[in-house]
């Protein structure tokens, strides 16, 4: 009998311990997948006002309001989450005939636990029997290292001088590239940029940005390569004469076996190039690199030295200006290439040929 009582409560202790899961182990990467959508991607004689979303794990969103585009536009588009289910909805009203909808979320939905998000997030349908069926890509560059999933990629119609709101946006994926599918015969500008203040649009005026202009929509779209501007260049200031005077004595003082011998290995230039070499003590040299006189690599020797860090840094003068100069959307202009930073150490009693690097 007391082994009967001691089984049954243990029994019971049993079915009151609580179940949790197990701490530690590798952090869950994989955004939330969809289990059902309605309507299904490219339903054709469509004309509802609600769409659905379920996913195989409940969601959140951080930003779902600013993140909704629609082409052409929807009015008065809502949007509600509870558990698994994302549902929009928006006022009845007579759809253009024979048109393809898109409505577009982006990146705004992603999983409770880690907020993953799952690209891209779209509902595509035709009010007729056909759908749009084009489609354009490409690979964004920038100017420095950035994370991909940070940046937004707008297509606004071919011309646009002032961008405020996109026909389509969407997102790159982690290698930088994006494509946009189920697109119209149109020829758009390509605008990407870094929504630092998470407003939802794009402040020209302090917010990176790159843009590749007039590309068409295609059956089979090549995809094009685009630049993103998120470095700026500032030209280094002149030492104080002090600054220089301190050097130059100290050159003169040192022992040679205590300098490091520095030259710098220079690959040719296809324009008007400036370059700055900086030590840590303050000391700078100025360098301007013309094609005309450098058709091949040059080998600058800039003798003895004070060893230590060095920093070579600088930009292609592509308008001939001397100065550096931003990207424009407004003007069609490019930044100016700025070059690779580069560090690097000059030690005592060392003879150093150092390559300069000026490509990505």
């Amino acid at each position: 009998m007391r082994y009967h009582l001691f089984f049954f409560i243990a029994l019971i202790l049993e079915g009151c311990a609580v179940q949790s899961r197990p701490q530690g182990g590798p952090r869950d990467e994989k955004p939330p997948a969809i289990v059902a959508q309605s309507p299904v991607m490219g339903k054709l004689n469509w004309s509802g006002n609600t769409a659905e979303v379920t996913f195989d794990e409940y969601i959140q969103s951080k930003n779902l309001r600013t993140a909704i585009t629609t082409t052409p536009v929807l009015e008065g588009i809502e949007a509600e989450i509870k558990g698994k289910r994302l549902s929009l909805k928006w006022e009845p009203q007579e759809l253009l005939s024979n048109t393809t909808y898109r409505i577009s979320l982006g990146d705004a939905i992603g999983d409770l636990n880690e907020n993953n998000a799952y690209p891209n997030l779209q509902f595509v349908w035709s009010t007729g029997p056909y759908i749009d069926s084009l489609s354009l890509q490409g690979t964004i560059v920038p100017s420095k290292k950035t994370p991909f999933d940070k940046l937004n990629v707008w297509l606004v119609p071919a011309g646009t001088d002032t961008v405020s709101t996109p026909v389509f946006s969407g997102t790159p994926d982690k290698e930088g590239n994006f494509s946009f599918a189920y697109m119209p015969a149109r020829t758009f500008d390509v605008l990407v940029f870094e929504d630092v203040n998470f407003n939802g649009s794009w402040d020209w005026e302090t917010e990176p940005f790159g843009m590749s202009k007039n590309h068409p929509t295609g059956m089979d779209s090549t995809p094009f390569t685009m630049p993103f501007f998120n470095s700026t260049f500032t030209t280094p200031e002149s030492p104080k004469e002090g600054i220089i005077d301190s050097i130059a004595a100290l050159l003169d003082t040192a022992k040679a076996e205590s300098l490091g011998h520095l030259v710098l290995v220079v690959p040719p230039v296809d324009s008007v190039t400036y370059g700055w070499l900086m030590h840590e003590s303050g000391y700078e040299k100025s360098f301007v690199f013309r094609p005309e006189r450098q058709a091949d690599t040059i080998y600058v020797n800039l003798g003895n030295l004070l060893p230590g860090k060095y920093t070579f840094k600088g930009f292609v003068d592509e308008n001939l200006d001397s100065n550096w100069t931003p990207a424009s959307w407004f003007n069609n202009l490019p930044g100016e290439f700025i070059l690779p930073e580069q560090t690097f150490e000059l030690k005592g009693n060392w003879d150093l040929e150092q390559p300069l690097n000026f490509k990505l």
